[in-house]
């Protein structure tokens, strides 16, 4: 018996010996980005587009108003829960505890009822226009999940109040790590992920999009693949749409971060502009790339001749044969010549250049 004891942990030993070498000559797999939510959560670029939505308000009445109290049971005045105009039908048409217009709801009651001196009086306040408009058993439902979302959120802002800014995206997207898996914590995961889930993945792939576009050390070609590589893992079938969701000029702009290292080293001006022009060919129909072009040309323009203006300039105020009022009277004269209806506006920026210098150098540390 012992000899087998012997062999069987000899063949152990055997074996972690050969793993371990595995391990560290043979190749490994990349590690995985750990992901807040990932395409695994099911949360759709149209989910995330729907939350941004404002609630949805009723129509008004034929006199052009909509009621600003009811009574309940009682006969007491409460106010109208569709004050100002909610349209309760779509807001909950999709459930009373939805991922797209619940938390603005509850937002829309914290703002309604803000001027509550007390806690106490806030849940009061807001129990009775619940139970103004809804069964009672859908109030409870959203009052109780109201009082346990607004004392989370309350909890939240304590825990993190020593909270500072973040100095990169992995501290950035960390934080909103921490503060979704307190959600998760006092609310479930349940709940806390419908509430919060699209505003979270959506910030998350904010921030480490930008993290990506923003690298000055990378080339186009390969921000272009961990973008891709960023959509598919977080949007799934949406990694396409998401790419289309921005505005044309801000997709515009975009494209020339991601390009910015490729751009820089076009040593030839004229190529340069030439594949910004192919940029905007992308994004834009002909007659706006024709009149981005001209604003390009006139920018350049007006640079070249701010350029002659300083070197005019200078050589009036070296000139020691004029007195400074004849310097002074020559450079406004040149200035209206040169810059036209303009004049008055440059000579404004030039007293606060003037102004701003001055204060440096009285300032500066000795």
């Amino acid at each position: 018996m012992a000899f087998k004891n012997k062999k069987a942990i000899a063949l152990i030993g055997i074996f972690v010996l050969f793993f371990l070498i595995g391990y560290w000559l043979f190749p490994k797999d990349k590690e995985q980005t750990q992901y807040i939510f990932d395409k695994s959560f099911n949360i759709s670029l149209e989910d995330v587009k729907k939350a941004r939505k404002s609630l949805p308000r009723t129509k008004l009445s034929p006199a052009g108003t909509s009621s600003d109290k009811t009574s309940d049971k009682s006969g007491q005045d409460v106010i109208d829960p569709q004050e100002p105009g909610l349209d309760l039908r779509e807001i909950f048409g999709e459930g009373l505890i939805n991922s797209y217009t619940t938390l603005k709801y509850f937002k829309h009651m914290e703002h309604l009822f803000r001027k509550s001196t007390t806690l106490g009086e806030h849940f009061d306040e807001v129990k009775k226009y619940l139970f103004a408009e809804f069964s009672e058993e859908e109030a409870t439902t959203l009052f109780e999940t109201y009082k346990n979302y607004l004392q989370c959120e309350m909890d939240l802002i304590e825990e993190f109040r020593n909270l500072t800014s973040a100095r990169s995206t992995e501290e950035a997207i960390n934080t909103l790590k921490q503060i979704q898996e307190f959600r998760r914590d006092r609310l479930g995961v349940d709940l806390a992920d419908k509430l919060f889930g699209s505003d979270v993945k959506a910030k998350e792939y904010a921030f480490r999009r930008a993290d990506i576009v923003g690298d000055d050390a990378l080339y186009g070609e390969a921000k272009d693949e961990m973008l891709k590589q960023l959509n598919e893992d977080m949007w799934g079938e949406d990694s396409e749409a998401i790419e289309e969701h921005p505005n044309d000029y801000n997709r515009y702009k975009e494209k020339l971060l991601i390009y910015k290292k490729d751009l820089e080293q076009i040593e030839s001006e004229e190529e340069r502009q030439a594949k910004i022009k192919e940029y905007r060919s992308e994004f834009f129909t002909p007659e706006v790339v024709k009149r981005l072009d001209e604003v390009d040309q006139q920018i350049v323009a007006e640079k070249q001749n701010e350029t002659d203006y300083r070197e005019k300039e200078k050589k009036i105020l070296e000139n020691t044969g004029l007195t400074e009022e004849t310097k002074n009277k020559k450079i406004e004269e040149m200035q209206n010549e040169m810059f036209g209806e303009e004049a008055d506006a440059f000579r404004r920026r030039e007293t606060m250049r003037l102004e701003r210098e001055r204060m440096i150098r009285e300032n500066k540390k000795p």
